[in-house]
């Protein structure tokens, strides 16, 4: 498990699937997230920003983009080492929220 963890959130926008980006600091990667108590998604899956959120591009564990299956009032731990070198990073919904949903990011020393 990370040391050092640190908590912040991300927020997907009513009628949207894309959350606002954060930056993780240096020598920190992803480590878990929690959904809130209403989260129209069953699955997330994650974008990386490598030139200051200009562009964005999915986030893959060996030949497929890593994806949580989900639900409401959930705790996923991540698997960290899919986002060592990753700084900037978004979750993508599957389905279009049907209200603004705040996500809890837990994040620690890689």
């Amino acid at each position: 498990m990370a040391k050092g963890l640190s908590v912040t959130t991300v927020s997907i926008a009513n009628g949207a699937t894309t959350s606002t980006a954060f930056t993780l600091p240096a020598n920190k990667r992803l480590v878990a997230i929690q959904t809130p108590s209403a989260l129209t998604s069953t699955a997330i899956t994650f974008e990386q920003s490598s030139d200051d959120g200009v562009t964005y591009q999915p986030v893959y564990n060996e030949s497929s983009a890593y994806s949580i299956t989900t639900s409401t009032s959930r705790y996923h731990r991540v698997n960290g080492e899919v986002f060592d070198g990753v700084r900037i990073v978004r979750l993508v919904g599957g389905s279009t929220e049907g209200g603004a949903r705040t996500i809890t990011l837990l994040y620690g020393e890689a």
